[in-house]
């Protein structure tokens, strides 16, 4: 157990001094701040491409700072599915330091087990939950920034068919969305302007749009633009259609939420009710609770419980989910 102890503080140190050298030279080094500065106002050179190829003008994203950490990182398969759930999450922080938080936050967990002389089995699950509270934190960060955007979708749509009708051109009409729109819908209809200014096709860009933002009616929106373009016909209009039914698919979700909503509570009670009564009986009779700790027996039962209690919560949010 000494020796375990040992090898997990070890660890820690040396993860904590790894993400400490990283956050420096990622964000306080005065090279890298001047060199950002630099690069501000610096415009690189165009080439001419074959058409065939893929336009590929956006930076890449850097794993890390570390050279023998990106050289490891390049090595790891399947790492590009969290890259981009980190560009969908907006978020700023580098795979190679979201990964050693994830890292930091495992060997802790092991730590916090060791100490307590838990179970083998108890270790991994404090290790595995703590190891996947970053990623749960995405996921979160995520939805809720493709929530907000597809609440902002109807209205970016009227302003560009506004746009169009006025007599402006698309692009001008996404420029508009993109200065007037607040985060995420605003920055990302810029980021489409100035990659359509950069040199790529319109619909090439709308792709690598419906590439960050996994939206249904935007990909309606994207697939109706390049069948107008293609055939013609009043994209106004289009985008007016569009617009009115995104609304009418939100007022349905909402009915749909409303006539859900006594399903959903159930299960919420369901799944918060062993947790009410156990906190309930430690505080009248701690030493009967705590035979359900101590026992192996009990700690077995505690595992099994919670396993079936999460399987039970998953297929119930399966159960209310509708998809509309």
């Amino acid at each position: 157990m000494t020796i375990l102890i040992s090898l997990g503080m070890f660890l820690t140190v040396v993860l904590l001094i790894e993400g400490g050298f990283y956050a420096y030279h990622a964000f306080l080094n005065p090279r890298t701040k001047k060199l950002k500065r630099r690069l501000r106002g610096t415009v690189q050179p165009t080439r001419h491409r074959n058409p065939a190829e893929r336009v590929e003008i956006l930076r890449k994203r850097a794993t890390s700072g570390i050279p023998w950490m990106d050289a490891v990182l390049s090595r790891i398969p399947r790492l590009a599915s969290i890259e981009h759930l980190l560009q969908q999450a907006n978020s700023t922080m580098p795979l190679g330091v979201f990964l050693l938080l994830s890292g930091v936050l495992a060997v802790t967990g092991l730590m916090v087990a060791i100490m307590n002389q838990s179970a083998p089995l108890i270790m991994l699950l404090y290790a595995v939950g703590a190891g996947l509270l970053p990623f749960l934190y995405m996921y979160r960060k995520r939805t809720r920034r493709l929530q907000e955007f597809h609440r902002q979708l109807p209205d970016a749509l009227d302003l560009v068919s506004r746009a169009l009708r006025a007599g402006h051109a698309f692009t001008v009409g996404m420029k508009m969305v993109g200065d007037e729109f607040p985060e995420p819908i605003g920055p990302e209809f810029n980021r489409v302007v100035e990659e359509i200014s950069f040199g790529i096709d319109v619909a090439e860009a709308l792709r690598n749009l419906s590439t960050r933002i996994e939206c249904v009616d935007l990909r309606f929106f994207i697939t109706s633009l390049i069948v107008q373009r293609e055939t013609g016909g009043n994209l106004a209009e289009i985008l007016e259609s569009i617009s009115r039914l995104i609304r009418q698919r939100f007022e349905l979700l909402g009915r749909v939420k409303a006539l859900s909503a006594e399903g959903r509570l159930s299960a919420i009670v369901l799944f918060l009710l062993p947790f009410g009564i156990g906190a309930l009986l430690w505080h009248l009779n701690p030493s009967y609770m705590g035979l359900l700790i101590e026992d192996p027996l009990g700690r077995t039962m505690l595992i099994v419980g919670g396993t079936m209690m999460s399987i039970g919560a998953v297929v119930t949010k399966k159960m209310v989910a509708i998809q509309v």
